[in-house]
């Protein structure tokens, strides 16, 4: 949204182009990010579906086990003319047996310990509604930079289409000077390392996923992406030719020009994570299907899926992958895998949003769960979790009901009195819980 002077901005906002001075005018206590943090920390309080479902469950079954323990000790009497106390004596045994503390412990129980398993592990889930959709879901959208590949970029090929390379090189990096973008980051690097000296920059800006630009020595220099150095000038086939033979590399190739003139290419590759490949192998075995989003150039996109072996949908914008993760959420639940800024409307969008712990703030702030370790076996980890959760969960509703009923029956037909009802009810609850402890000894399963 364009701000002009005297308008207000708000905190975490992303500066697309030009150079900004703002005047804090409120709080850190008072800000969005504050406000931001306050609804994660409700969102932490919030039961899980399944607990809220029992609840509800217990709400219409409790007193509807009160009712029939209340018609079983007076029917038999008023009816059939039965004695008094045997009746009374069993309607209170049934009372005590229909009581619902198991079953509405069993599935905070479960939740917690699974939560305490997460934590130790270094995958953090905020709240049990969280960690129980990780178990359902059927696709997994990772980001590229930072998410698959370490978010290390380097340098790995110069070329001058007029000039030299140093020069060349020195107009790009004090184009990016300031840049937050890995790969702007990369390129000043190698021009430190080089001993090139950068000269100053003005009117700098930013063209969203297409070029940065700015005035150095009176000349506008760009730094874009091949498509929209092509919209600007034409480029030699000796330029088109490298361009295509480093992306089928796996390398991101930018151009830069100088009053909209191509002046050379610069490559730069970022390495996939150690674990990436193992990583979309460990969710294929658990029947989940994986999926690039990037906004890299097809064949860059390509090359890095073709050696981790998953599908990739490249050259989109964050829009394009809001687009791509509603679609996929059409079919089955989905997860959105991210560290950048650009991934936040991804991550809020997908039914599960999972941040790699060394991305950015705005991205761990909006997900769902987040991999301190951001390693890309985690995602793999936490959906086993889950479904370990729910397991366990399920378990502790078939041990509560379970018991229930065999006693109901044995109770009403007078095989098992009040004694043995306190014991049932009891018993229910004290294995429902260690069954729940008994999560805590889950075992993650690594890699082959």
């Amino acid at each position: 949204m364009a701000k002009s002077e005297g308008d207000p901005v708000f905190a975490g906002s992303v500066n697309a182009s030009g150079a900004l001075q703002v005047r804090v005018s409120k709080p850190a206590s008072d800000n969005t990010i504050a406000r931001i943090i306050r609804l994660v920390e409700e969102a932490q309080e919030a039961k899980a579906p399944t607990a809220r479902f029992i609840e509800r469950f217990s709400a219409i079954y409790t007193p509807i086990a009160v009712a029939v323990a209340a018609l079983v000790a007076v029917a038999p009497p008023l009816l059939f003319g039965a004695d008094w106390d045997t009746w009374v004596y069993r309607g209170l045994a049934l009372l005590l047996v229909a009581c619902p503390c198991a079953l509405v412990l069993s599935t905070p129980a479960a939740i917690a310990s699974g939560l305490a398993v997460g934590t130790r592990r270094g995958l953090l889930v905020k709240g049990g509604g969280a960690l129980e959709v990780i178990g359902r879901i059927r696709t997994v959208a990772f980001d590229k930079t930072g998410t698959l590949t370490e978010g290390r970029p380097r340098v790995t090929d110069i070329r001058a289409l007029s000039g030299s390379e140093r020069t060349m090189l020195g107009l790009a990096a004090a184009v990016e000077n300031g840049s937050s973008h890995p790969l702007g980051r990369a390129i000043v690097d190698r021009a430190a390392a080089d001993g090139i000296p950068l000269r100053p920059a003005k009117d700098a800006r930013a063209i969203p996923g297409k070029a940065v630009e700015a005035i150095i020595t009176g000349k506008r220099v760009t730094v874009g992406s091949p498509s929209y150095a092509a919209e600007q000038a034409p480029l030699t086939s000796e330029a088109e030719g490298a361009i295509t033979a480093w992306e089928n590399e796996g390398k991101t190739v930018v151009v830069v020009a100088v009053d909209t003139v191509p002046a050379g290419l610069i490559a730069v590759r970022d390495e996939p994570r150690a674990d990436a490949a193992a990583g979309i192998r460990a969710l294929s075995a658990l029947g989940i299907h994986s999926v690039m989003l990037t906004g890299d150039n097809p064949r860059t996109g390509r090359a890095i899926a073709e050696t981790l072996g998953l599908e990739v949908k490249a050259g989109l914008l964050p829009e394009d992958k809001l687009r791509e993760i509603g679609a996929l959420k059409a079919q089955a639940p989905v997860a959105m895998v991210g560290d950048g800024i650009n991934d936040a409307p991804a991550l809020a969008a997908a039914s599960i949003g999972v941040a790699m712990g060394g991305g950015t703030d705005v991205a761990l702030e909006t997900a769902d769960a987040a991999l301190l370790n951001s390693r890309v076996m985690d995602v793999a980890a936490l959906v086993g979790l889950s479904r370990a959760t729910l397991a366990n969960i399920h378990q502790n509703v078939a041990i509560a009901l379970g018991l229930k009923a065999v006693f109901l029956v044995t109770t009403v037909a007078g095989i098992t009195g009040l004694w043995p009802a306190v014991l049932a009810d009891t018993g229910a609850t004290v294995l429902v819980t260690l069954n729940a402890l008994r999560l805590l000894g889950y075992r993650f399963k690594e890699a082959a």
